[in-house]
């Protein structure tokens, strides 16, 4: 995978973003036993990343994150002065992902993103792991040398949303 600068078309960013939301995860938080919003059904909150990768190391990525259980997550990440840099739609059947920085996207099968990054990951493991498994202050998490520390704030719970994603017209589909 050829890795590119902030500069240079960042691809390497939401491919990163992608693997850490759908690979198998180690949180250094206790698991809570007991979840008082186990049986949501919407859920939306801002969030803060740290990612950090051979090579790459990124704080403060801000963004949101919107949920419909066992059906949608949807995630908007900035990077650069505020400005939305990647939205990502993952349903159980496919995955969308836009880089707005070098106008392209890919969109690909769930199961086929999975097999490709030869992680044994199911959508409702994904969204397991987002949860943080009951902790909604903030969830860490690991894949190889790759590691995301996710915090969220501003979390609302049943609540519908929508999940936009418009890929315009300009925009080059590339594979994953």
């Amino acid at each position: 995978m050829e890795r590119r600068t902030i500069n240079g078309k960042l691809w390497f960013f939401p491919v990163l973003v992608l693997i850490m939301l759908v690979s198998s995860c180690s949180s250094k938080k206790k698991t809570v036993t007991t979840d008082p919003h186990a049986d949501f059904q919407w859920m939306t909150a801002k969030m803060t990343m740290d990612i950090t990768a051979p090579g790459l190391e990124l704080n403060n990525v801000t963004g949101s994150l919107r949920m419909r259980r066992d059906s949608t997550i949807w995630i908007s990440a900035s990077a650069l002065m505020g400005m939305e840099g990647l939205r990502t739609l993952i349903t159980q059947d496919s995955v969308i992902v836009i880089n707005r920085l070098d106008q392209s996207y890919i969109a690909e099968p769930f199961q086929s993103v999975v097999g490709k990054l030869n992680l044994p990951m199911t959508f409702r493991e994904s969204q397991a792991m987002l949860l943080g498994n009951g902790n909604t202050d903030h969830v860490e998490l690991q894949y190889g040398p790759y590691k995301a520390k996710i915090r969220y704030s501003d979390i609302r719970w049943n609540e519908p949303t929508t999940f936009p994603i418009k890929i315009s017209k300009k925009y080059e589909r590339k594979k994953l």
